[in-house]
């Protein structure tokens, strides 16, 4: 699996092994039935992708990773009406029998078919919470960045304010209640459990490769998290597993 260096149009058999028994998410492979085919369809790049993969490795999914040749690949399944919201990622299902998009709902179903979404009611409810606060938090960042996608055209000097403002006022505060979270966590975890779940690798992601990436020569502040201790040392902690070191690794 490759973020930037994987040549385009390449369709990627991934293959991944993991077990683990947790509190509220456990996998018992021995009771599964087989796994469907998976394919993700997405970007050459890291972005909304890169979560999926990084869950697909830690829960030892088998999967295809297809990455578009161009812009273009992309646009022609959004007009034949392949994708159900013109957006991807796209997960096809048993050769493309079933086709889910949206993110969180691609997670939470690798998660149930890996055996690793919460079967207490509570705790599932706490995972979704952080899996949904990660879309909240960078809603403004999406719709400032694609405005005319939400029908609200921003000129340069608008944009730049609003721009201001989510640096200056929206991120940190949001940033803020991941911190309180990971800081009264007893497992690391964003929701507490034993084990990462889908919300910790969607975080995972933004805090670890998107704010360092959209911040680094606007707001260095953001993108070192050098005001949240707690969330570097997330970071940390989910860079040491070893389903993430072996997947950035085969990345190179």
């Amino acid at each position: 699996v490759s973020n930037h260096r994987q040549q385009p149009s390449s369709a990627t058999i991934v293959s991944n092994s993991s077990n683990c028994n947790c509190n509220g998410i456990s996998k018992m492979a021995e009771q599964k039935p087989p796994q469907p085919k998976l394919k993700l369809c997405y970007f050459n790049i890291a972005g909304k992708g890169e979560p999926i993969r990084l869950y697909c490795k830690y829960a030892g999914l088998e999967f295809e990773d297809y990455r578009f040749a161009d812009r273009a690949e992309f646009q022609k399944l959004k007009e034949d009406g392949t994708l159900p919201f013109g957006q991807v990622p796209l997960l096809e299902v048993d050769g493309g029998k079933h086709k889910l998009v949206q993110s969180s709902a691609i997670l939470r179903y690798l998660s149930r078919i890996a055996g690793l979404y919460p079967t207490d009611p509570l705790i599932a409810a706490k995972v979704d919470a952080v899996l949904e606060q990660e879309v909240d938090a960078f809603i403004a960042n999406t719709v400032a960045t694609y405005t005319t996608r939400f029908g609200i055209p921003l000129d340069e000097d608008t944009k730049k304010k609003a721009y201001s403002m989510i640096t200056d006022e929206v991120t940190p505060r949001h940033l803020s209640y991941i911190e309180r979270l990971l800081e009264s966590s007893q497992t690391g975890y964003l929701a507490n459990t034993a084990e990462p779940s889908i919300a910790d690798f969607a975080w995972f992601y933004r805090l670890g490769s998107y704010l360092p990436l959209v911040a680094k020569d606007f707001a260095p502040h953001l993108a070192s998290l050098e005001q949240y201790p707690a969330c570097r040392k997330f970071v940390a902690k989910m860079k040491d597993l070893d389903a993430v070191k072996e997947f950035y690794a085969d990345s190179k």
